[in-house]
């Protein structure tokens, strides 16, 4: 259960909150793939444990860039066809040597031993050739070629000795009998015929490129039927159980965005029930003493006891342990034994769709029936499969897996990775290894079934973002008898270890449930998990690291402060309108802790004025600020960013950032020197318009309260200047008295109205 609830709510990184413990949690196969594994494998239950034991045969040969195929002799010798020299090469006693050396650019894609003992190797390049070796030492000889076949993907030999040749480009399957006679069996319309198996007697299945399609032919009858049509172009690799069961691997090519990374295997929620093994060491603390109650009844008898005096109480199970000291622990009763968690039972899934899947590639199982579902998926090509008594074992390219299937179980697991990233070809050895043979630089392996002896994981560089203070590792899992786990770590200020400035290793100590980090103080960490089996039959397994830091306290960041009349729509330095005198100020801020906030907000007149508050404590980002009970003139603003309530007494950290200056502009501009003089058909008006705080920035009138405002201009026809003289004429006006209003705003909207009254009469006379 605790490890489902940490896939559930961890990240890679957990936020810190305040100066309590942040974590670097990893629970996950995402989460570990960052690492580097050294014999060791990251599973899709999101467990890290030692791989299968793995030894090195053959590595960085120039002539060999691929280990296409490989086959076993009756006396034991192992041969590997390979490219693109046509070198076959021979294994005995685990040592490689050259076979044959075939002449031109030919490159060996399937090797056979037949009936006779002798070694068959299928060839392609510009002609397609199957070649048989009878005697060492001599050159082979040609048993098979046909016109424009120029590859020899698979071989197959039949139960009355007849050889069965799948091709291409035209995708044509032969029949070549024992005396070199050859034969047309099934012409497709594929152009790759690329994987092949049989029943050992006259049912063949063989697998195309580029639709994808699994054919079930009859050698007998010529009887061709479609058994599937995969959403993948290729079925790489064919293998068929004792049950008659089918299974078919794809291996279309994953395209990937520039810089993207393979994602990994699909992870998955629970895990198939198995035997849980023994818990990574643990000491729980003893219970401390309870405080002493008061006594309730000062002066008075003793009640009752509510619990009798012998009886015991039953500590509480806390999952955790003391602080390690060095000292080893002290004995304690086996630990209980893990919980695990039953895996969801997957359906069986009906034919898909043929849409082409973006995860990648899969291993479908087909029964007797014909019925198909989906038993392995990854993001990954399959390039080889063997089938054991009902398990699969899958090569892969891309990563360089090597993975187990266990159809029945539902289960999948890694089996181990190997560095040159492409298994193209697997062979199941008497001796009980499998040998495996490798692409991009061309080598040869064999696994063992065993674990390896030896194994370790480093975590990527982990990034605190500032120099923080370094607490335990918690793991959790599993650690058999047989095995040992050991945990270091180190640390540094530079984000490269390579680069000098890092601590050294810390000594290995023994894992248990909690490990103390030893390593200094710092921004960057990594820890290392050496894993180690005695008899290669268990590994230590770790589902869970928990890595804890304590970044100190940082102070606040306010990073803007912005000041917006309540009336305009932008987001500058703008003063209230004079309808409600009224300015909204919002701001931002953050704190690298992630601490809860507190502001302050503070004003003050002129550049050099003290600092006012105008209010404090506040939660939200932003307030509206009444202007209307300051005097006008040019303002600043203050927000101060406060994280003292999250933090320890004098702990607290403070920021503060400052506004642009607000002009605050409540007062209507004056009008004065108001003069009219009547002329014929009309009134010149003339007046001043003076403003203490801003610039006057209209000018308008109306005569006899009309709602129709006429625009007036000062005398040298622009606004923009605190004093303004404005010379009008109203025109049209009736003989007999009137209302001339004139009204003048500044540039924060604050408006001023006078009125003169005026005669017009025949003729026009002078009037004040």
């Amino acid at each position: 259960m605790n490890r489902l609830i940490a896939l559930l709510i961890c990240t890679l990184t957990m936020p810190a909150l305040a100066v309590n413990t942040s974590h670097w949690v990893h629970t996950s196969e995402a989460d570990f793939k960052a690492g580097k594994f050294e014999n060791t494998v990251a599973t899709n239950l999101g467990d890290v444990k030692l791989s299968r034991a793995l030894k090195t045969l053959l590595e960085q040969d120039p002539h060999v860039s691929s280990v296409y195929c490989m086959v076993e002799a009756p006396d034991k010798t192992i041969y590997a066809g390979t490219g693109p020299d046509g070198i076959i090469l021979q294994i005995k006693d685990d040592k490689v040597s050259t076979f044959a050396n075939l002449e031109g650019s030919a490159t060996v894609f399937s090797l056979l031993i037949d009936k006779e003992g002798h070694l068959l190797a299928g060839t392609g390049g510009d002609k397609g050739r199957i070649l048989r070796f009878e005697k060492a030492g001599e050159a082979p000889k040609e048993l098979f070629s046909a016109k424009e076949v120029q590859y020899i993907w698979a071989m197959r030999q039949m139960s009355d000795g007849a050889i069965v040749a799948a091709t291409g480009p035209n995708g044509q399957l032969f029949e070549i009998s024992p005396d070199g006679k050859s034969r047309l069996l099934f012409d497709s319309d594929e152009r790759n015929l690329m994987s092949m198996t049989s029943d050992g007697s006259d049912v063949l299945y063989v697998g195309t490129d580029p639709n994808g399609l699994v054919y079930r032919i009859n050698r007998k009858t010529g009887e061709a039927f479609v058994l599937y049509d995969a959403a993948e172009t290729e079925i790489s690799a064919l293998a068929l159980d004792g049950n008659g069961i089918l299974y078919a691997a794809t291996a279309q090519a994953i395209p990937l965005p520039n810089g993207a990374e393979n994602p990994g295997m699909t992870e998955q929620v629970g895990r198939p029930e198995s035997s849980p093994g023994a818990p990574i060491p643990s000491q729980p603390p003893g219970n401390p003493n309870p405080p002493a109650l008061p006594d309730p009844n000062p002066g008075e008898p003793e009640p009752i006891p509510k619990q009798s005096s012998n009886s015991t109480r039953t500590p509480l199970h806390m999952d955790i342990l003391p602080e390690d000291d060095g000292q080893a622990p002290p004995e304690q009763a086996a630990p209980p034994q893990a919980v695990t968690q039953e895996a969801e039972q997957p359906q069986p899934a009906a034919q898909p769709s043929l849409a082409p899947n973006p995860n990648g590639n899969a291993i479908y199982r087909i029964d007797r029936d014909g019925f198909v579902n989906e038993i392995f998926r990854q993001p990954a090509t399959v390039l080889a499969m063997l089938e054991q008594n009902g398990i699969l074992l899958v090569g892969t390219g891309d990563e360089g897996r090597i993975y187990q299937v266990n159809p029945q179980a539902e289960e999948t697991t890694v089996l181990a990775k190997v560095d040159p990233k492409q298994v193209v070809s697997l062979l199941a050895a008497s001796d009980g290894r499998i040998f495996m043979g490798l692409a991009n630089v061309g080598g040869i392996a064999a696994m063992s079934g065993g674990f390896a002896e030896q194994g370790t994981y480093t975590s990527a560089v982990l990034d605190a973002t500032q120099i923080s203070r370094l607490g335990k590792i918690q793991l959790r899992g599993t650690l058999p008898k047989s095995t040992t786990l050991q945990v270091q770590t180190r640390s540094g200020n530079v984000h490269e270890p390579g680069s000098g400035g890092w601590s050294d290793w810390s000594q290995p100590v023994s894992a248990q449930m909690f490990v103390k980090i030893s390593s200094p103080t710092a921004r960057f960490f990594q820890y290392r998990l050496l894993f180690g089996s005695e008899n290669g039959k268990e590994s230590p397994v770790v589902d869970s690291v928990d890595v804890s830091y304590q970044i100190p306290n940082l102070a606040p960041h306010v990073s803007s402060v912005r000041s917006t009349s309540s009336s305009a729509s932008n987001s500058a330095s703008i003063a209230p309108s004079s309808n409600n005198g009224r300015i909204q100020v919002t701001w931002e801020a953050t704190d690298p802790n992630s601490d809860s906030l507190q502001f302050s907000l503070y004003f003050r007149l002129n550049i050099n004025g003290p600092w006012i508050l105008l209010k404090d404590k506040m939660s939200q980002s932003s307030y509206e600020w009444d202007t209307r009970q300051v005097a006008d003139g040019r303002y600043w603003l203050k927000i101060e960013a406060s994280d003292v309530a999250a933090n320890e007494p004098g702990a607290g950290r403070t920021s503060s950032r400052v506004s642009d200056p607000i002009q605050v502009d409540n007062t209507a501009p004056m009008i004065g020197d108001l003069k009219w003089l009547k002329q014929p058909g009309g009134v010149k008006v003339t007046f001043r318009v003076v403003d203490h705080t801003s610039t006057v920035a209209s000018a308008e009138f109306s005569v006899d309260s009309s709602d129709n405002w006429q625009a007036v201009f000062p005398s040298d026809n622009i606004f923009d200047s605190p004093d303004e003289a404005v010379e009008m004429t109203a025109k049209g006006m009736g003989v007999g008295p009137h209302q001339i209003t004139v009204r003048a705003t500044d540039s924060h909207g604050n408006t001023v109205y006078e009125n003169v009254l005026v005669t017009v009469d025949k003729p026009a006379d002078n009037g004040r």
